[in-house]
């Protein structure tokens, strides 16, 4: 494992994962890093077929982290020709380049999570959010021998202050700036635990902190719900929690475009909106296919894709609800200073998912 960044407040502001230039999508980062001319993976079978009067097709592009979103992606070659869509996608190794491609408009669309939507509502970015993808990214994992019991952060306290006494701190893995981090943070805080003095908050790849955990480098880390999965799955961890019900809310991922895309292009959007909406609505009417397509698509162990599913859940509909609460929560750890709230609505666009679906906006912004 790399070295890890103990993290201060003052030393999270100054990252790159807050700024303009280091937004990017650290709570969907890749399983394997690849150049943005990577192929993708082999698509199975889709469910469902155009029908004999599609409409004409064109190519628009889309954008993804490599090997993400594995039981949507295998879909674009059906779903999209029935939208009147061929859907070019482009693969990228991080958020950053995937976002600066969607500023660019070489790609028109993107899957990052809540908070970096709010981090670009704060910073000024243009994007918009047009449809909803999954809930329950963020796991809390144990070490195999932490002192703590599953769920309780009170025991997390008691350990963290044992451990300090001991001059041997407690240490807790996360990367920094990612949805997860600002769950930790807010988890913290409500248990009476205070980050910079009580404890160490360290800066580890969702990638290494299995591994870190095994060879007792953390105590525990907040997972991107993938890696939390095949943490336990190997026997490398436990989970502490899985953080279903907090001021954050569930929904945690949609696809993002930009208002200047949307402006300019309304019928090529409503058409890759639509698109999406039929490759959710697949996933939903038949997770056992979605499983599949993920395995197949992820190249990852069938029983880890398996343990993640039990955390995740996959819905077009986009939460407002979640998006304020975590806002609220940003603010009051200091990570932004003035109320968005405001804001939100600007960033989030659902007339698209509301046409494609059939429902009203107020369905599609409620979980």
């Amino acid at each position: 494992m790399r070295t890890p960044i103990t993290l201060t407040r003052r030393r999270l502001l100054r990252l790159g994962g807050l700024t303009a230039a280091g937004l990017g999508l650290a709570a969907c980062a890749p399983v394997a890093q690849a150049p943005a001319s990577a192929s993708a993976p082999a698509a199975p079978a889709a469910t469902t077929r155009p029908s004999p009067s599609a409409k004409p097709v064109r190519t628009l592009k889309v954008g993804h982290l490599t090997r993400q979103l594995g039981n949507l992606v295998p879909q674009y070659d059906d779903v999209g020709p029935m939208n009147g869509v061929k859907f070019d996608v482009s693969f990228f190794p991080d958020g950053r380049a995937l976002l600066q491609a969607l500023s660019t408009g070489d790609i028109l669309l993107a899957a990052p999570t809540k908070v970096q939507l709010i981090q670009a509502m704060a910073l000024g970015v243009d994007l918009v959010m047009v449809c909803g993808y999954a809930g329950g990214y963020i796991t809390y994992l144990q070490g195999t021998t932490a002192a703590v019991q599953p769920g309780d952060w009170s025991s997390v306290k008691a350990a963290a202050a044992t451990r300090k006494a001991a001059g041997k701190p407690f240490r807790i893995g996360v990367p920094t700036g990612s949805l997860q981090h600002i769950s930790l943070l807010q988890q913290l805080r409500a248990a009476g635990i205070d980050g910079d003095k009580d404890l160490e908050v360290v800066n580890v790849p969702f990638a290494e902190a299995a591994n870190a955990l095994d060879a007792g480098q953390l105590d525990m880390a907040a997972a991107l719900a993938l890696f939390g999965a095949q943490a336990i799955v190997q026997n490398k961890a436990r989970l502490f929690l899985h953080a279903k019900a907090t001021p954050l809310g569930f929904f945690d991922v949609g696809f993002v475009t930009t208002r200047k895309l949307v402006k300019e292009r309304p019928d090529e959007m409503q058409d890759i909106v639509a698109a999406h909406y039929q490759a959710m609505k697949n996933i939903a009417d038949d997770p056992t296919r979605g499983l599949a397509r993920e395995v197949k698509y992820s190249e990852l162990p069938e029983a880890v894709v398996k343990k993640s599913y039990e955390f995740l859940t996959f819905d077009h509909r986009v939460d407002l609800n979640a998006i304020r609460g975590t806002e609220r929560v940003m603010r009051d750890l200091g990570l932004h200073k003035d109320d968005l709230q405001a804001k939100i609505a600007d960033y989030v666009d659902l007339s698209f998912l509301a046409k494609a679906s059939g429902r009203s906006l107020a369905d599609v912004g409620t979980w």
